[in-house]
């Protein structure tokens, strides 16, 4: 049972990956795949951290939505690093552990860069949006 959970769940993590993510399908070690994701990962960590600059950039006049989204920021990614752990705890201490991990982290951050992304692109007098327009 252990084992068809472990295949599910490595099926499910690498199913979900995105577009963004790196072609992983030529790794021919454990190594080689745990390095692919985590390179999948760091790109898609680049674009969330651009998106994040400009959103901090565009919340220079007002100090209140700043640090409301510092502090959300904060909370997301503890959110994230706690649910891929859990996530991949049914291979804790094995070679596929990085792998599951970076998978899960690269899916949840690119999840976070479309909805950041969303505040980037608020229309003129929107006030549900706490982000003015460029």
């Amino acid at each position: 049972m252990r084992s068809i959970m472990i295949a599910f769940c490595l099926f499910a993590t690498l199913s979900g990956m995105n577009a963004r993510a790196e072609d992983c399908s030529a790794a021919a070690t454990q190594a080689a795949m745990n390095d692919c994701a985590n390179t999948a990962l760091k790109n898609t960590d680049a674009e969330l951290n651009a998106i994040y600059r400009d959103l901090i950039g565009r919340l220079k006049n007002s100090e209140d939505s700043k640090q409301a989204l510092i502090v959300a920021q904060r909370a997301w990614l503890q959110f994230r690093d706690g649910e891929c752990a859990f996530a991949a705890s049914a291979v804790s201490g094995g070679s596929i552990y990085p792998t599951i991990v970076a998978n899960c982290r690269n899916a949840l951050t690119a999840d976070r860069v479309k909805a950041l992304g969303v505040y980037l692109n608020c229309a003129e007098g929107d006030m549900a949006c706490p982000v003015p327009p460029k």
